[in-house]
């Protein structure tokens, strides 16, 4: 049983590590976005960001953060939307 626990929490910090890779990754694409020139690139970079910021929302709830990742999570989220015009 304790290895079942074991694995189920390397799961949960694979995937929360998988989270903050990804909201880092969307913040990327934008800054790769606004510096284009290239009108198609732009709007594929941004799309890029898109994808990753409703993947993320959507698998929040299946991981298990503590008060500190939900923070810095939060964050990123909030600056993802406000970058993206989600707001």
């Amino acid at each position: 049983m304790k290895d079942l626990q074991e694995l189920r929490e390397q799961s949960n910090r694979a995937s929360v590590d998988l989270l903050f890779t990804d909201a880092e990754m969307a913040l990327t694409f934008l800054d790769l976005a606004r510096t284009s020139r290239n009108d198609d690139l732009r709007k594929r970079r941004i799309h890029e960001a898109l994808k990753a910021y409703n993947f993320i929302r959507g698998h929040i709830p299946s991981v298990t953060l503590t008060a500190s990742q939900k923070i810095a999570l939060n964050k990123k989220m909030a600056l993802l939307k406000l970058r993206l015009g989600l707001t």
